[in-house]
Parts: C-alpha cells; structure tokens; sequence
C-alpha cells in the first residue's frame, strides 16, 4: 500500500493528531476542528463520470466502484477510526449487506493501529453506528445489530419508530431506537441534534448513501469530503438509475455548493481528494 501526497493545504500553528505509523501510511495528518454541533464529514467513492453506485442488487456497494482499492480502505479505516460515530441510511445497511461500518471490518490490516489510536484519543474501541429510516424498515439480522462492542442506534420518525416496535418488539433490546418527532422524513438538523445530545457525538462520519449525503448537503450541514476518484466509467442510461454522490438533490448555479480544496493524494491511479465546504473556509 501506498499512498503519495501531491499537495496539501498547510495551516500555521496546527498540532499533530495521528501517531507517526498512522501518519507515514496516510501520507500525512489529519485532524477536524470543533463545532457547536457535530462536524460532519463525508466519505465517497466516485468514477471518473461521477457514478458511486452500480445499482445492482448486492454490488452496489464502494467497492465495486472502487475496485476494493486498499488505499481507499485504508483511508475509510482511518476516518472511521476517529470518528465519534458512522451514519448511514437503511438503504445503504440493506444495499451492501454484511458490512460492518468499524474500521477493522473495512481495513484489517491496521486493526491494531486503529484500535491503539482510538485508545490514545480517549474513544471507545469502535465508533457508534447510526442507521436512518424515515420508515422503520429495517432488517435488524444484518450484523450491524450483533457485532459485539459495536453500539447501534436507529433514528426515524414516530411511524417508523413504532412501525420498527410492532415488527420488531423484543429483538430491538439491544438497539437504541430514537425518533425525530418529525413524520416521513428526519432532517439533518434533528438528527444532529439527538445525536449530539444523546450521544455526545463530535465528530460523525457520514457514509451514505447518496439520498442521505444530498440531504445533508442541501442542509449546509457537510463540512468536509474526502472523495476518491477511480480510473473507471460506469455509464448511464435514462431508465437506469446510476446515483451520483448528491443523490435526488437538485441545485441551481447560485444554491450549489462549493468546496474548497484541502489535499490531493495519490494511491496507484486513484485520487485521494480531500475538500473543505467553502463556507468554512472564508
């Protein structure tokens, strides 16, 4: 593996956050500032025309748009390593079945790095998994709900909350199960808002997919992305819905969102693209 700093933004002042071993194979630092809510930031894979899901049933997942690059696992390892907690939506749960969003699930080989830096950044051993579900449609036999040491909550509306108890009654026992109050949507800010008073959350890495980064988006609640570019083209047709990484958000050339750059990397012939919102920058 290896992972080749092209160029970076560089900041007077800032202190080290990574131990020198994380450091050397991320080919640099990597440290977020505090907020008076959760930061936010995003992780996606990306194709060179901007494709981060086949959409086929069980491959919709990164690592077919990635090609399961080890870089680009490493650095999902990495951020979810210091986050305080991972989000996800129920589709993204169901679509790439199996997964475990910790970050020795996704990048084995640096389990003990990971686990020895958490430990040193006073975080429990793995980061809190966050499921949205407007609806309570959730298949609660994925792993997400019976790793154990990985705490899962879901958060959903009143229908889908009790939707998830009448299904569900005894098996969600161990899953903490919150609503928004709100009906047929949860909204960033009060999922922001729960988390952060609930759950004392940070930091949140938010993984997808794209329907659930959109909405963020539009909210002005991503604060940063890392985005990996891979050396392939999915395509697209009308009748196939092939998403890009703002998922059903539509914006116009004055509401659209911009990004400053932070840092380029190179793994192979991946992009490592690192990128600050612009509204944090000025």
């Amino acid at each position: 593996m290896r992972i080749t700093t092209l160029y970076e933004q560089k900041e007077e002042g800032q202190s080290r956050n990574l131990p020198s071993d994380l450091e050397d194979l991320y080919g640099g630092d990597l440290s977020f500032p505090a907020m008076d809510r959760p930061y936010v930031i995003g992780n996606f894979v990306q194709t060179i025309d901007g494709v981060v899901s086949f959409q086929i049933p069980l491959r919709s997942g990164g690592a077919e748009i990635s090609g399961s690059n080890s870089e680009d696992r490493f650095v999902m390892g990495l951020l979810r390593s210091v986050a305080d907690a991972v989000l996800v939506g129920s589709g993204t749960l169901h679509g790439d079945p199996g997964h475990v969003r910790t970050p020795e699930f996704i990048y084995p080989e640096a389990a003990h790095l990971y686990s020895s830096f958490r430990k040193k950044i006073g975080k429990p051993s793995v980061p809190l998994n966050i499921i949205l579900t407007a609806s309570g449609r959730i298949d609660l036999k994925e792993p997400t709900f019976h790793t154990d040491g990985l705490k899962s909550v879901i958060i959903t509306t009143d229908e889908g909350a009790a939707k998830l108890s009448r299904d569900h009654g005894q098996a969600l026992s161990d899953t903490t199960v919150r609503s928004t109050g709100e009906k047929k949507m949860t909204s960033p800010g009060a999922v922001l808002k729960i988390l952060a008073d609930e759950f004392g959350v940070r930091l949140l890495l938010c993984e997808g997919g794209p329907t659930i980064f959109g909405k963020f988006l539009s909210a002005g609640m991503i604060d940063e992305l890392f985005l990996t570019c891979a050396p392939q083209i999915a395509g697209r047709q009308q009748n196939v819905s092939r998403p890009s990484l703002a998922g059903e958000e539509l914006f116009l050339p004055e509401t659209a969102p911009w990004f400053s750059l932070y840092s380029i990397k190179k793994a192979s012939d991946h992009l490592l693209l690192r990128y600050l919102s612009a509204k944090k920058s000025e």
